[in-house]
């Protein structure tokens, strides 16, 4: 019987990449895609608003729906999505790339205080040119202010959307409009909420057009934002899909690029791994997700059991190896995302005291949970810069905690004013965690925004608890949780 390289196997855990970049820029390739069954309903161009958290792949999917060759991909791997017949075109990303719009052309063309008059007729102006484009794809791309006057009259411009509409049913395709990164949209909460309410105005009209689509990617507490106002955003949110990642899909993931980080390697000893769970590679022939190792539970702990040991300790007392990754990556709504799961498994291989005997170890876990919550935060900065600011002076603290201790540490270091002071920066500042000039407790404020992005959640006694994903990396402390510092020296 082959034996299991179980270094080889840990090399390769230890080389693999993080799930995707934390800016969102970077643009997917088709070796990075993998297809959960759910996420089809997330790429349905029948699906408006898709939303995630951080992390979850809302970027991802948008940058897979733009490229020809990553489209390909998912339409083979989604064949009753059909899309293959999609012409996609970015409408935002966030990014001054592919045509898409830029929050300084957005200034220009809707200035601030207009948004009420301007900013449905600029979105409405970005539909159009994205159509015209799809169209006549070999001619320059007109101007959006130019798309603007010229379709002034509103019904120039449903007579013209309506001839564009037929013209692409009559070829049998649908042009789909994505929009991603709208946190970038502004800095300043009452224009960014007007801006996301005259998009969901002109994604809604769409729905009267057979070939013309929308889709929005989009985090959970913006889509939750109490202050949009669009009349027909309750249907836009009961019909909205949440993207997700079960423990199953997650290990799915994990095992499938480790088989393709090991493809080659004679040495590596992984087909027998897959061979004594019963996961024989040939498998795959009949589509990945038949393959046990990203379908069926007992095998993927079957497959944990041997790279890791059983436990988390000597007995089942603190744990399973392959429930508790899953358990301690979750933030406060109970989501855990591909980067932070694949980056604790990178963490876990690149511990120093290791076995021959197994890939990675229960204190390598651990290790790999202190590196996933410290990358997670430093995510949450690229949308939430005030998050470092609200965090730090928590460190020591024991949580679950009263509320009141929480307001205190703010209160010593002056937290809310800091946050909301260096927010009004012109060169560096940012979108505060809650509308300036809100009348109440500051603290109280920013508490609930850290609750809306899942950082904190609150005890039926009213304590506030704080998930092991970010206590780690603040430095937080818990009973029997474990430590934010490392034993090894790795």
């Amino acid at each position: 019987m082959e034996k299991i390289d179980y270094p080889a196997i840990r090399s390769a855990l230890a080389a693999f990449p993080s799930d995707h970049d934390a800016a969102g820029s970077q643009r997917p390739t088709a070796d990075e895609i993998f297809t959960p069954e759910q996420h089809a309903n997330a790429l349905d161009p029948n699906t408006p608003v898709v939303v995630g958290a951080r992390g979850a792949g809302k970027s991802f999917w948008a940058g897979v729906l733009v490229e020809n060759a990553t489209r390909e991909v998912a339409a083979r791997a989604y064949p009753h999505l059909q899309l293959d017949r999609l012409i996609v075109k970015p409408g935002y990303t966030g990014f001054d790339s592919d045509g898409a719009v830029t929050p300084k052309l957005i200034d220009a063309l809707v200035p601030p205080g207009e948004e009420a008059d301007k900013a449905a007729q600029f979105w409405s102006a970005v539909i159009m040119r994205s159509a015209h484009s799809a169209l006549t794809p070999n001619e320059d791309i007109a101007h959006i202010r130019t798309v603007i006057n010229k379709y002034v009259d509103p019904e120039d411009f449903s007579e013209e959307i309506k001839r564009i509409d037929k013209q692409l049913e009559q070829a049998g395709k649908v042009l789909l409009v994505t929009f991603d990164a709208l946190d970038t949209l502004s800095r300043d909460w009452k224009r960014s909420g007007q801006l996301i309410d005259a998009l969901f105005e002109v994604i809604w009209s769409l729905r009267a057009r057979r070939c013309i689509r929308a889709k929005l990617f989009i985090r959970p507490e913006q889509l939750g934002d109490d202050s949009l106002r669009f009349v027909e955003l309750p249907k836009l949110r009961s019909g909205s899909i949440e993207l997700t990642w079960t423990q199953t899909e997650l290990y799915g993931l994990l095992f499938w690029r480790l088989h393709g980080a090991l493809t080659g390697n004679k040495n590596s000893g992984f087909s027998e791994l897959a061979n004594q769970v019963g996961a024989p590679l040939s498998m795959m022939d009949n589509g990945l997700r038949r393959w046990p190792l990203v379908a069926s539970p007992e095998v993927q702990k079957a497959a944990m059991t041997r790279l890791a040991g059983p436990y988390m300790g000597s007995n089942a007392k603190r744990g399973g190896t392959y429930d508790w990754p899953y358990n301690h990556l979750a933030d406060a709504g109970g989501n855990v995302t591909p980067r932070s799961f694949i980056q604790l498994f990178v963490g876990a291989a690149q511990y120093r005291e290791q076995s021959n005997q197994q890939a990675i170890s229960a204190k390598g876990i651990q290790d790999g949970l202190r590196w996933a919550s410290k990358v997670r935060v430093e995510e949450l900065v690229v949308e939430y810069q005030w998050i470092k600011r609200a965090l730090v002076p928590l460190a020591g603290l024991i949580v679950p905690c009263q509320v009141d201790t929480i307001y205190q540490r703010w209160d010593e270091s002056k937290t809310v004013s800091t946050i909301l002071e260096a927010a009004k920066n012109p060169d560096t500042g940012f979108m505060a965690p809650f509308p300036p000039g809100s009348k109440g407790d500051g603290n109280e404020f920013l508490a609930h925004a850290m609750e809306r992005i899942g950082v904190f959640s609150y005890r039926p006694d009213g304590r506030i608890d704080m998930p092991d994903l970010f206590r780690v990396a603040a430095r937080m402390l818990k009973k029997g949780g474990i430590s934010n510092k490392s034993k090894s020296n790795g």
